[in-house]
């Protein structure tokens, strides 16, 4: 668990890079297309594991550190919700608010403390912000809470080797990656998914020699390092599913 001194120096940086980017993501409506793109991988997955009954419109959708839009925003379902602890700042700059559409419920909170009743949701969408959260456990325990019998987590993070994962926890100490509190191989994921109650159905890793090499021979000095160092990471995905008990 981070203190929470640390998580809001994570939530700053977060801050920070959002407001860089909020005049850039407006005056580049192709940026949407990552997240409708998304949805639809998603959907796709989620149809051919067996829970097409989740991607008919009707489902209930929970999406938590959703950052400004969201990738719930292009879900089709019947109530769409996204949590996110900088809700309120989203909201208020004209850019990012402009992408939002009315029919999510934009919510300011924090995946440790859910404002939602037990078994409420069909599916809760977890892209790339686990490692942001203050708690993860008790961002899991919540999941598991809210998810009805039956429900589906979706979840990505980026994952790195052993030796990446050992350089990367002393660099977010440091506040050198002021935005990770936690980092994670995908046996720690693996074994922070392996709870009573879940489920996982299919967990997948994309190369991390793909991702290392990419970084070697990127222009930009910074991703250099990152292979140098041996930080460089690659994205993990999972589908998980609450069990009946």
């Amino acid at each position: 668990m981070a203190s929470t001194e640390r998580w809001k120096r994570a939530q700053q940086y977060e801050r920070s890079y959002w407001a860089a980017r909020a005049v850039e993501i407006a005056s580049t409506k192709e940026q949407l297309g990552w997240y409708k793109w998304r949805a639809d991988q998603v959907a796709t997955r989620l149809g051919e594991l067996g829970f097409s009954g989740l991607t008919d419109g009707k489902a209930r959708v929970l999406e938590i550190g959703s950052g400004p839009i969201g990738v719930v925003r292009y879900f089709a379902a019947s109530e769409r919700v996204a949590v996110d602890p900088l809700n309120d700042f989203y909201g208020s700059d004209p850019n990012l608010s402009a992408l939002r559409t009315t029919d999510v419920q934009y919510v300011t909170g924090v995946g440790e403390e859910l404002v939602r009743p037990d078994a409420s949701v069909d599916l809760v969408i977890m892209e790339n912000c686990i490692d942001h959260t203050r708690d993860v456990g008790q961002v899991l325990s919540e999941i598991e809470r809210v998810l009805r019998p039956g429900g589906v987590l979706y979840l990505t993070v980026n994952c790195r080797s052993i030796v990446g994962f050992g350089v990367h926890r002393i660099l977010s100490t440091l506040s050198i990656d002021a935005g990770h509190p936690h980092t994670f191989t995908i046996g720690k994921l693996r074994r922070l998914l392996d709870r009573p109650r879940l489920r996982t159905r299919s967990i997948h890793g994309d190369s991390l020699f793909e991702a290392w090499k990419a970084d070697l021979t990127s222009s930009k000095n910074r991703d250099k390092l990152k292979a140098v160092l041996q930080v460089s990471e690659y994205l993990a995905t999972a589908y998980v599913e609450r069990a009946a008990k």
